[in-house]
């Protein structure tokens, strides 16, 4: 059983917070990072996750994982690492719990069509808009928009995948550090491309490579430093290994689980073989979704395991004596061993190839790209057709182009599809 201890000396302190942009009286029952946590559970961006699609649209069955079911399972893996690491499992799980607030319906297919339509005007990044949401477009509190989470969660939030800038870079440039840069494409960038379709690592790795600093991360940045060259914290990487283990668990489920392949399929890669040889030769005879749940509890476990032994000793190597010396570590210090990275790569090349460009799943990234790539222009050619709210704020191009990618960026599933109805007509929807 798991003991928790006191906190390592490259823990984030929830006592000694960097503070909030709005500063508050501290609270007498939660710490800054429960309270962080506690907020973002409560917001509205963090309800719609229910309804937004992780990999399959939710409508197509009630036991795929949504979006917020995957950011739920994130929470824990993340709780888990944090508490073995010595760190604090608050921060860990509120980074891990907004991670995905800035998603657009439909997935990252849905990301790809809206990033396609922002081209002109700037872009569109999913964690840049998770900065928005709750920096600006939570409008909650009396005294400012926003939640007014601390500096630590919004730095997790905004590099749990690592550095933005180079040390002395041009800040209108976004300069991964080299070692992000070669880390192999996970399937989040491979889902996310103008077309809305899969793409493949060399093209993901030209197009990052000297992608723009998001001016809206740029803008906050200026009026509360995030220190956007450094690593984040211990607590932010735990957070952004647990969304890895967590998808790939949960994808093998799923895809199993719709049949898109099948458990000969997958024991193709090395990893899955050996696991899944160990399930048949100590439970001869089970039936095929014991197999699958054991199977893919077998994997979380394998992958969480090794990433607490491998992160123990990166930390005991680099020997930080505080958050900011484990931040300034110039390289991440949550990660994998070598063989279970190259396990990663094995199962996420097999998920690529059989289940995101899987028909059935191709088919949902085309009705996504469609959906948006006809509602984005209809918005921003006659803001009217928006809500009275959002019709209001949509002044100048380049601003209403951003009003317009807030509104489809915060949509729902169904909401989207109800939208192309209401606008281009057929059968009546309301809102969701």
């Amino acid at each position: 059983m798991a003991v928790r201890g006191p906190l390592a000396a490259y823990a984030s302190d929830a006592a000694r917070s960097r503070g909030r942009l709005y500063a508050e009286a501290p609270s007498p029952t939660r710490s800054e990072f429960q309270r962080d946590r506690d907020r973002i559970i409560h917001c509205t961006a963090f309800r719609r996750l229910a309804h937004k699609t992780q990999v399959f649209v939710p409508l197509d069955g009630d036991h795929f994982r949504t979006r917020l079911t995957h950011t739920i399972e994130v929470g824990q893996i993340a709780r888990a690492l944090a508490r073995a690491l010595r760190c604090d499992e608050d921060l860990a799980e509120a980074v891990a719990l907004a991670h995905d607030l800035g998603h657009t319906p439909f997935g990252h297919a849905g990301e790809g069509a809206l990033e396609a339509c922002m081209a002109p005007f700037g872009g569109f990044d999913h964690n840049a808009q998770a900065l928005r949401v709750v920096t600006l477009l939570e409008r909650r509190y009396a005294r400012y928009d926003g939640l007014d989470l601390t500096w630590e969660t919004l730095e997790g939030i905004v590099k749990h995948n690592g550095p933005l800038l180079k040390r002395d870079a041009d800040p209108d440039l976004l300069l991964p550090h080299p070692e992000e840069r070669a880390k192999p494409a996970s399937r989040r960038t491979r889902e996310s491309s103008h077309s809305g379709a899969p793409q493949d690592e060399e093209a993901i790795a030209g197009a990052a490579k000297d992608r723009p600093l998001s001016r809206y991360i740029a803008a906050f940045d200026a009026i509360f430093p995030l220190d956007l060259a450094t690593f984040a914290s211990v607590e932010a990487q735990a957070a952004a290994q647990a969304d890895d283990i967590a998808y790939i668990g949960h994808d093998i489920d799923d895809g199993l689980r719709a049949e898109l392949f099948s458990l000969d399929d997958i024991a193709r890669t090395p990893f899955i073989a050996g696991v899944l040889a160990h399930v048949r030769d100590e439970h001869p005879g089970l039936e095929r979704p014991r197999v699958i749940h054991e199977l893919v509890r077998r994997v979380i476990t394998a992958f969480v395991e090794d990433a607490i032994g491998e992160s123990l000793r990166r930390l005991a190597r680099v020997s930080p004596a505080s958050a900011d010396e484990a931040r300034r570590a110039g390289e991440a210090v949550v990660r994998l061993s070598p063989p279970m990275a190259e396990a990663e790569r094995d199962i996420k090349a097999f998920l690529f190839a059989n289940m995101y460009r899987h028909e059935k799943v191709l088919g949902v990234w085309e009705r996504a790209r469609d959906a948006i790539s006809r509602l984005f222009p209809a918005f921003f050619e006659n803001p009217e057709l928006m809500p009275a709210e959002w019709a209001a704020q949509a002044l100048e191009d380049a601003d209403r182009a951003v009003v317009v990618a807030d509104y489809i960026a915060g949509m729902t599933d169904r909401y989207a599809l109800n939208e192309v109805k209401r606008v281009f007509g057929g059968e009546a929807a309301g809102r969701s």
